[in-house]
């Protein structure tokens, strides 16, 4: 037996079944078992490529039995709104999902499933780094356990049919691997056949005799090529890929008949409950009809600082959480020495080859640690106003750990500013927070004083990172190079670009001078790293970059 649970930490469930529109308002509940596989196959190939393709093949082959659930009690509901497209056009959208409580957990169960001591290890390594499930507003938090459930509430149509309190529903799953070389054969002949009359009827209708049409070799091979090999890789392929070439339902799925349970509504808890290695980090996507620039990445910080102020207030009862404000309730900054930088930093970034230099994604940062309220009051953040004007929507993607999100291959939705590197560059301007100590005969000689500048960037560089509890050890083996830009869409941006003094508030700030650099550790570093005056708003920030 072994069995995953899931605990919807926002308390919403959103995904939409196959083969419907997401404005049809359907939500597919319990998760199909084909969309469970489709998941953990999604974390391998996002979080741990280094996984040989076998073990993934031998683990997607056993959980491809039919599982059974036990359901948490859950409730329906929706919002509606305008969703910017091309042109400032806008389109209604219905977001349909299911209400369930953080506190009670989605169980999936297959009860007769037996797997290795290997298998177990690795699909708990796999649901752990699940940060999601369905769409990406459904933040989860997933185990897996070893203990049935006492009884299950949507299991396998079987021969009592529906009871009374049971409603029929229809859950995609995994066909039978065994018997997929077999049905790939008929599919394929099928196709070729088809293919075939096709050809024929329109030599027919120009007169052309027939008897000798044939299809070519190109054209079987197109059609063996639109065939997934095995039932491992028809998990691969792209649900748009499946719809453009017609597919009523994937390859190697079949419908299963599941009888679930009629529930009773419930009113939804606004608790929730923490990741049990105390998350530090909530990462956002970016949209809008204009996206500001990188170099505005100051300006946004200190906007997404007053809208989650904001949403903490409406969920504390007008008492802002000291973790995004920085200041304790009666105003004065946190400035004692356990918690130095303990409260919230906020990123914005530009990742992909894309952007344009566009600000794409937003994460916060919380050293100290995410607490249930803290949580909450994040997943109110869904909008904001860009340094122009314009609405910004930001979309939530996930809470957890650096390592869950870092890495240096933005295709894969992996970010360099939490990625683990011994070389780091700076992305944004440092401002420093204390003036350069530059004797009156160092300034008079221009090699003397670019000496002397570079051991006083240092000098703050290195004070910079001891007052960071979890950078200091590296302060001292760090060596520091000067570099005078970055890239943004490509093009190379100096720090003069970008904002370097804030629109509201004080900090600590010698001048509106901007530097950059390359630090070289010892030994890797996990980011993310920001330093400098407006480093909690996406000044002074570093990404890290590959190494020899």
């Amino acid at each position: 037996m072994i069995a995953i649970e899931m605990r919807f930490l926002t308390g919403k469930y959103h995904a939409t079944p196959w083969g419907r529109q997401v404005n049809e308002g359907a939500v597919e509940w319990p998760p199909s078992p084909w969309r469970i596989l489709r998941a953990l196959l999604a974390v391998w190939h996002y979080k741990f490529p280094e996984i040989p393709e076998a073990q993934m093949h031998d683990l997607m082959h056993k959980l491809s039995d039919v599982p059974a659930y036990k359901l948490p009690p859950s409730t329906s509901g929706h919002t509606r709104h305008y969703m910017p497209t091309i042109n400032d056009a806008k389109t209604k959208v219905f977001d349909t999902f299911i209400a369930v409580s953080p506190n009670d957990p989605l169980v999936v169960c297959w009860p007769k499933l037996e797997l290795t001591e290997d298998q177990r290890r690795l699909l708990a390594q796999l649901v752990s780094a699940m940060s999601y499930f369905g769409r990406a507003e459904s933040w989860v938090e997933a185990s897996v356990s070893l203990t049935a459930p006492d009884s299950f509430n949507a299991k396998q149509l079987d021969d009592r049919g529906v009871g009374s309190c049971q409603e029929l529903i229809r859950l995609l799953a995994s066909d039978d691997w065994a018997q997929y070389g077999q049905w790939r054969a008929q599919i394929q002949n099928q196709i070729e056949k088809q293919k075939l009359s096709d050809k024929r009827a329109k030599a027919m209708e120009k007169g052309k005799p027939t008897d000798k049409i044939k299809l070519s070799a190109n054209e079987k091979a197109a059609i063996q090529r639109s065939l997934p090999v095995s039932a491992f890789d028809a998990l691969h392929v792209e649900t748009d890929q499946l719809r453009k070439a017609g597919w009523n339902r994937p390859p190697a799925s079949r419908w299963i008949d599941y009888v679930r349970e009629n529930e009773k509504p419930i009113q939804r808890s606004e608790s929730l409950i923490p990741k049990a290695n105390g998350p530090t980090i909530a990462r956002f996507a970016v949209a809008g009809p204009v996206r500001p620039r990188l170099t505005d990445a100051l300006w946004i910080g200190e906007r997404a600082r007053s809208y989650i102020m904001g949403c903490s207030k409406r969920q504390n009862g007008d008492q802002c959480s000291e973790a995004f404000s920085g200041k304790y309730a009666d105003g004065t900054p946190r400035r004692d020495g356990s918690q130095t930088h303990g409260h919230a930093h906020y990123f914005a970034e530009s990742l992909g080859p894309n952007s344009r230099g566009r600000i794409t994604h937003l994460t916060i940062f919380i050293p100290a640690g995410i607490q249930p309220n803290d949580e909450a009051a994040l997943s109110r953040f869904t909008h904001m106003h860009g340094s122009d004007g314009h609405d910004l929507q930001v979309v939530p993607l996930g809470v957890g750990s650096p390592c869950d999100f870092g890495g240096l291959d933005p295709r894969r939705g992996q970010t360099a500013l939490l990625a683990s590197s011994r070389v780091w560059e700076s992305r944004t301007p440092f401002v420093a927070t204390d003036h350069l100590r530059i004797r009156n005969h160092e300034k008079k000689d221009p090699q003397c004083y670019a000496e002397a500048e570079h051991r006083e960037l240092e000098r703050l560089v290195r004070k910079e990172l001891n007052r960071r509890p979890w950078l200091a050890e590296f302060a001292e083996g760090v060596t520091i190079e000067r570099t005078f830009h970055t890239f943004l869409g490509g093009t190379k941006t100096s720090w003069l670009k970008f904002r370097r003094t804030r629109q509201r508030g004080g900090g600590r700030q010698a001048s509106t001078q901007g530097y950059g650099f390359r630090l070289i550790f010892d030994v890797p570093v996990e980011g993310p790293i920001s330093l400098g005056y407006g480093s909690h708003f996406g000044l002074g920030q570093f990404s890290a970059v590959a190494y020899a």
